[in-house]
């Protein structure tokens, strides 16, 4: 165990609560007005739904369109998610598509577009041609995408109509969606919170109903982070399975196609094969999503926590027991449940860590464009950014900080935890095998106070551990805690295997409501 790496998560851990206090403060009074309520029932049509009611003419795509623009312009004030807009293109591209549905027959429709007609949002960080590209980062102020991102063009073929570009933090690089040119975003459900990173932005949206879903990117929990803050559905798919070319950050190592994945975010899960299915075009018979799953085969296993740690931050009582809840539910319409016990949970971060830092070719935010030759000291840098003076977000030079302690890892150690991890990827897949399911927390607590997240930073163990390891992963919302924040669970999958957890992601969404609009 790195002694020196949990006295870290400790130091953190203890100045967020004398610093809570001052957070509460900062963060202010929650907001008093009710949340504008959806008065479009168009706004809550599924998007398989929404396809085939476009398809059959009983909706105008152009009509739809519409009504998320009316619903965004809404609601972003309240929350400050979009990045840029190109609504005006919106329209023009859903007067299209009522074209091709006059003129065309449905069955060749439902072949070749499957998803016309439906408009989605993208996550900054994915690329979406003609809109800004900045990573959130001043020095990249301006730069647009001259390409969509992969993914993004998988949909876009499918039919879908994209509507804006959302917030990030600045290169991706916090949980909570600040940088230094779009502001922060607030969390629907109670302002004084984050909506999570570094989706926030597609995990606001999606929430408040003015997004049906998203394509967003994770890499130690990006998409499962915010989907709980949010209390939406949210999968990180198996490794590599959809691509991550046009991405930013990205990187040349292999190894971060493993690390980084793109998917989708959603209100409902019944979306979620169809849009994993697109996304990860010539990959998607990998994951036979087309094969029937019977939820009465799948066996539960499931673990509360990873153990003890003095890092960790400690997981929420309601998490745990919305947690038992879904598990009992299983028990009771007779599916195999047990808890899970694996090695070495406990040293889980440290896998993670080495994992991540064993990355080369890591996007550095201090190059400079104009200037090559130009250094900037991360020590410099973190004293600028305390007193407001520095072009860089203190979220983004805290990581830098974080991954070059790297070097405080012997070799001979870096390498002990990078077997630990190997042997625990083999374990958990010989317990999880072709048929099994693991639950546990997204993160230990719902949505963190802003600012507060850099005394949760080891929250993100349980989702940054199945980056390191490949597997695949699905949030799903169970209900609200005693203060109304959205609460849920991660459920993981073996490799290729996404289609279990996202069969029950649908399983768990009828037995506990799923998505519920902020109020």
């Amino acid at each position: 165990m790195q002694l020196w790496l949990r006295a870290l998560g400790v130091v953190l851990r203890i100045a967020n609560i004398v610093l809570l206090p001052l957070i509460k403060f900062i963060g202010g009074p929650r907001r008093k007005t009710p949340f504008p309520e959806i008065r479009n029932e168009m706004l809550e049509i599924p998007a398989v739904d929404l396809a085939e009611r476009i398809r059959n003419k009983e909706l105008r795509s152009e009509d739809v369109v519409r009504a998320y623009i009316d619903r965004i312009r809404e609601v972003n004030p309240l929350i400050n998610a979009v990045v840029e807009e190109r609504f005006a293109a919106a329209i023009e591209e859903a007067k299209k598509a009522d074209q091709m549905i006059a003129n065309m027959q449905t069955i060749w429709l439902i072949k070749t577009y499957p998803l016309l007609g439906v408009p989605f949002t993208v996550k900054e960080s994915c690329g979406l041609k003609g809109a800004l590209f900045t990573g959130g980062s001043l020095p990249r102020a301006g730069i647009k995408a001259t390409s969509d991102g992969e993914a993004v063009a998988l949909l876009r073929a499918a039919g879908c109509i994209p509507l804006l570009v959302s917030n990030t933090p600045e290169y991706c690089l916090s949980w909570e969606s600040y940088n230094h040119i779009t502001g922060r975003t607030l969390n629907p459900y109670d302002n004084r919170r984050t909506a999570g990173g570094s989706s926030g932005g597609e995990g606001a949206l999606i929430a408040t109903g003015a997004s049906l879903f998203g394509v967003g990117s994770d890499v130690a929990g990006s998409i499962r982070v915010p989907a709980l803050f949010n209390g939406i559905f949210g999968h990180k798919p198996t490794a590599d399975v959809i691509s991550i070319d046009g991405h930013f950050p990205s990187s040349s190592d292999d190894k971060f196609r493993n690390f980084l994945t793109v998917g989708p975010m959603c209100r409902y899960s019944k979306d979620l094969p169809t849009l994993v299915h697109i996304m990860a075009g010539s990959k998607a018979y990998k994951l036979r999503l087309d094969e029937t799953v019977y939820t009465k085969d799948i066996k539960i296993n499931y673990m509360e926590d990873f153990g003890f740690n003095v890092a960790f931050v400690q997981v929420d009582e309601e998490i745990k027991i919305a947690m038992y809840r879904a598990v009992q539910y299983f028990k009771d319409h007779g599916l195999q449940t047990e808890r899970a016990e694996f090695d070495n949970m406990n040293n889980c971060m440290e896998m993670a860590m080495c994992t991540l830092q064993s990355l080369e070719d890591v996007p550095n935010m201090f190059d400079s464009r104009d200037n090559p030759k130009e250094k900037h000291s991360l020590l410099m840098e973190l004293v600028k950014s305390l007193i407001g003076r520095s072009q860089f977000t203190l979220a983004a030079i805290v990581f830098y900080i974080l991954y070059h302690t790297k070097e405080l890892f012997s070799p001979e150690d870096r390498q002990r935890y990078l077997r630990m991890k190997d042997d625990l990827r083999k374990q958990i897949i010989d317990t999880l095998g072709t048929d099994g399911v693991l639950f546990l927390p997204t993160y230990p607590t719902p949505a963190v106070r802003h600012y507060e997240s850099f005394g949760h930073t080891t929250g993100v163990t349980y989702t940054m551990l199945f980056n390191a390891l490949g597997f695949p992963g699905t949030h799903v919302p169970l209900g609200f805690n005693k203060q109304g924040l959205p609460i849920g669970i991660q459920v993981v999958a073996a490799p290729y295997q996404d289609r279990l957890s996202l069969c029950i992601a649908r399983e768990l969404e009828a037995a506990f409501g799923g998505w519920k609009a902020p109020k």
